[in-house]
């Protein structure tokens, strides 16, 4: 019995010491690789320069615009920061062909291609969340190094930017001052035709400065002709029915009705005064005396003639109505025939003139255009001359790192203990298995 006991301890012995010496010598190997491979590593310090991207067609004079969003921004500038034409400005400014080839190559000079794979090696580029923030991290054993370099990255890219946007607007000035001189040519080639349709239509100096022929009457003046036709038309009918009714009437009736028509007349009513005077004589001398008497006879010659100038007189007042509604009638018709006239002259010198002021309007259209063109001449260059520099701004300016970040000992020492102990565990366990196993064997 008892050596069954101590059989069974030997077996069960055996496989734990297997266990725990695989452990450790695995864990201690592995701790100690990465212990000796985490201090045998070069320090490397980082420095982070900061920038602020504005996408392209951002104002750069202190304008404030709306622009689109564009979510592709930083990516695309990720890309642009890390191509060969940021980073070999870098390289060229920096000389790190020959910087680099003394410290990685023994002194030789380093290819451009060369610099350029460790270049981008050591560069790690981020977004600020939220923001149009770009963090340039440079990574060198040297601090100051990586702090030169960072900086260099971010002047490089933003001198780029700005050689962009100095590029695009003086192109845009240029096809601005393009389009100015065809505009101007055009002025210039319609202004003569100005000048010549202006000569060939007789344009007076005064009907040149408007956009439109003087008119012969103004619109008051055309308003103030209607004004003096109704009048006289109104009169033309006044004056012909007090015709035609006094025509109608016999010599007596005219001489009583004339005066109420027409209006007072002194030498009428001198003449019918005296004509009385002569009828009240003939009267009383009819009474007295016989046809034969002288005296009858001479107040009845008298009372005759009276009556015959009174006559007469309503004849000459007759005749003067008369000619008055002829009058009226000729000024009407004269004064419709001056207007007729004038619109006439008004509607026949618009339509010799219309192509000089057709060609005038388009000439003050062009010369407009000129203008507006001369304008954005002008701003478009005063824009070109501002610095750019607002479409990148350097917010941070890298400083050197204080600290080494590679290689990170804590984290390593640690990340080298746990793997060790995993390593350890798995191996020990199969050796010990292992030796189980082997023993067993060897009883059986």
């Amino acid at each position: 019995m008892v050596e069954k006991i101590s059989e069974l301890t030997r077996l069960n012995v055996g496989p734990l010491k297997t266990f725990f010496g695989v452990s450790a010598i695995v864990f201690l190997m592995v701790f100690g690789a990465s212990t000796l491979i985490t201090f045998l590593l070069p320090e490397s310090y980082a420095s982070t320069a900061r920038i602020k991207v504005e996408p392209h067609g951002a104002p750069t004079n202190g304008q404030t615009t709306s622009r689109t969003y564009d979510p592709y921004l930083v990516q695309t500038e990720f890309e642009v920061l890390q191509s060969e034409v940021i980073l070999n400005k870098v390289i060229e400014s920096l000389n790190l062909n020959a910087v680099w080839g003394k410290k990685y190559a023994g002194g030789e000079k380093l290819k451009t291609s060369e610099t350029l794979a460790l270049l981008k090696g050591r560069l790690d580029l981020r977004p600020v969340g939220h923001t149009s923030l770009i963090e340039i991290r440079m990574f060198s054993e040297d601090p100051a190094e990586a702090a030169q370099v960072a900086n260099a990255v971010a002047e490089a890219y933003r001198d780029h930017r700005w050689e962009q946007a100095r590029q695009g607007a003086k192109n845009g000035v240029n096809a601005l001052r393009e389009r100015y001189a065809e505009q101007e040519q055009k002025v210039r080639v319609a202004r003569q035709e100005v000048d010549k349709l202006r000569k060939e239509l007789n344009i007076s100096a005064t009907d040149a400065t408007g956009n439109s022929p003087a008119v012969v009457n103004e619109a008051d003046v055309v308003r103030r002709l209607q004004g003096e036709l109704i009048t006289l038309e109104t009169m033309l009918v006044r004056e012909e029915t007090q015709l035609r009714e006094l025509e109608k009437l016999g010599p007596d009736q005219r001489r009583n009705a004339i005066q109420t028509s027409v209006g007072p007349d002194a030498e009428l009513n001198t003449l019918l005064g005296q004509l009385n005077l002569s009828e009240q004589r003939l009267l009383s001398l009819e009474k007295e005396y016989a046809p034969e008497h002288p005296a009858r006879q001479n107040a009845k010659l008298r009372a005759d003639d009276s009556l015959r100038r009174v006559n007469a007189r309503l004849e000459g007042i007759m005749t003067g109505l008369s000619n008055r509604v002829t009058g009226l009638q000729l000024t009407i018709s004269n004064l419709k025939k001056i207007v007729e006239e004038a619109r006439a002259t008004d509607i026949d010198k618009a339509e010799r003139s219309r192509p000089y002021y057709e060609a005038k309007v388009r000439l003050e259209e062009l010369e407009r255009f000129r203008s507006l063109l001369n304008l954005k001449l002008a701003s478009e260059a005063l824009d070109a001359e501002l610095p750019g520099s607002a479409l990148v701004e350097i917010i941070d300016r890298a400083m050197p790192g204080l600290r080494p970040v590679r290689p990170n000992k804590p984290l390593n020492l640690f990340l080298g203990a746990l793997g060790g102990m995993i390593l350890a565990m798995l191996i020990g366990c199969g050796s010990a298995v292992a030796t189980f196993v082997i023993g067993k064997k060897r009883r059986s």
